[in-house]
């Protein structure tokens, strides 16, 4: 009988590195303790627990893709395929337009503006919120959000006369 697959600590190292993120900076996105993340990637811990479950969903959300060893090579890692990559993260929310940040996509920068419906829903807010709440929302659900700028950049509606573009709820398949 075979296991389901197996994450080793250099591939959290690896993964860590691939996107530019600290220890600090991925436990917290993890929502794990820095000492577990470091006894994780030190192999003073093993790699199958609930906090490396933890670990390996915040990185699938900022982009990594785990790769299984073959018969010719061993486990890696790798940026997600199809999905853009952040250039510049947001640092505000704007009331009309929402959370602006941009991407590279296909070698050229896009600005792109996720409404703060779209942030509301995937953060089940009911109401108004904080940029605080607001960013910290994106960040957690930075991985559908991508998913979604994907879905929406490939439709010239959604871009507006400045060529900037705008990411609706429709837009996200995560709410679909």
């Amino acid at each position: 009988m075979i296991s389901k697959s197996v994450l080793i600590p250099a591939q959290i190292r690896a993964g860590r590195a691939l996107v530019g993120v600290s220890q600090q900076e991925l436990a917290k996105h993890a929502e794990v303790s820095l000492t577990s993340l470091r006894e994780i990637e030190g192999q003073r811990r093993a790699p199958d627990t609930v906090a490396a479950e933890k670990i390996r969903r915040a990185l699938l959300n900022l982009g990594v893709v785990f790769i299984p060893s073959s018969v010719e090579t061993g486990p890696g890692v790798c940026l997600a395929d199809k999905r853009p990559n952040i250039v510049r993260p947001p640092t505000t929310v704007l009331f009309w337009e929402g959370v602006p940040f941009s991407v590279e996509w296909e070698g050229k920068e896009v600005i792109v503006f996720v409404s703060r419906e779209a942030i509301d829903d995937l953060g089940r807010h009911r109401e108004k919120q904080s940029d605080e709440v607001y960013l910290a929302t994106f960040e957690k659900h930075r991985g559908d959000i991508l998913d979604g700028v994907a879905h929406a950049i490939v439709n010239p509606e959604n871009f507006d006369s400045h060529g900037r573009l705008h990411v609706r709820i429709k837009d996200m398949p995560a709410l679909a």
